[in-house]
């Protein structure tokens, strides 16, 4: 590929392999913890000894659509954090991310623990679609007292954060990183990291997807298994709509004919063929 075509391609932090690059593997621990220090609000030291519990680049992942993506990470003193990139948002989600997170808190959990060895566990959700519960870029949610606003107990912290609601003017440090996993221009990427020693490394590995031929092709991999799962969800849905307009009108067809309506008034109204309709008596 020629260097001026090079420079004409667009590459995000937004792609799932881009994204557990800079921010799930090894040689890249500090851009994690400076980016996850600020979104927690943990000291860096709190890092100290941090396991990134599934930091394996596989593309088989994307060409076997098996695997999760997401990013696990384990603190010393055991607490959990799961950290997941999602480009489209699903109103399940919120649920989504509930039920992951408790079974993360569990997970090391055995026969013969007491309670007081639970673990806290983190959940961290940045979105590049718009996330309808809250008008803020950053929403932590936690178990309260809905008047006081007491905290019931700190095991459980989900964090969403809306790509899609970032402001360009007065960034605070989080919303630069952010704004730097949000862009496509290499240009931004390179204004953004200015000053901050650990953003201008993360934006070095951004510039390998440019310059290496397999990196590409994994990035681009990722693309295509994102493609391939959203339009499974959507033909899901599509197939269920289906499936639910076709019963409501059986019912509807059915009530019409206990009513006594003339079976040629009935197929047309539901749009029913006559056969379908017969049988139903």
């Amino acid at each position: 590929m020629s260097k001026s075509h090079n420079s004409s391609m667009h590459f995000t932090a937004r792609n799932d392999y881009a994204f557990k690059k800079l921010f799930g593997t090894e040689e890249n621990k500090d851009i994690m913890i400076e980016f996850l220090s600020l979104v927690t609000l943990l000291s860096k030291d709190d890092f100290d000894d941090v396991r990134i519990e599934n930091s394996e680049q596989i593309p088989r992942f994307y060409n076997d659509k098996t695997g999760r993506l997401d990013i696990k990470i384990r603190l010393r003193d055991g607490r959990k954090i799961d950290v997941e990139m999602q480009n489209t948002y699903f109103d399940y989600y919120p649920k989504r991310s509930i039920f992951y997170c408790s079974k993360l808190i569990h997970e090391h959990f055995m026969s013969g623990f007491q309670y007081a060895q639970l673990k806290k566990c983190i959940a961290i959700n940045v979105l590049n679609s718009p996330f309808k519960l809250s008008e803020k870029i950053h929403s932590i949610y936690q178990i309260r007292e809905t008047e006081e606003q007491t905290l019931l107990d700190e095991l459980l912290e989900i964090h969403f954060l809306d790509l899609t609601k970032l402001q360009k003017e007065s960034l605070t440090s989080l919303e630069k990183w952010l704004m730097f996993i949000k862009t496509d221009s290499k240009e931004e990427r390179s204004m953004l990291a200015q000053g901050n020693p650990v953003m201008a490394k993360a934006n070095k590995v951004m510039d390998i997807f440019y310059l290496d031929e397999q990196e590409r092709k994994r990035y681009e991999a990722a693309w295509e298994y994102e493609s391939d799962r959203l339009s499974m969800i959507s033909e899901s849905e599509r197939k269920g709509l289906e499936r639910g307009s076709r019963q409501k009108a059986l019912e509807t067809a059915k009530n019409m004919l206990t009513m006594g309506y003339p079976l040629g008034d009935i197929c047309k109204i539901v749009g029913l063929p006559q056969a379908e309709v017969e049988a139903l008596k």
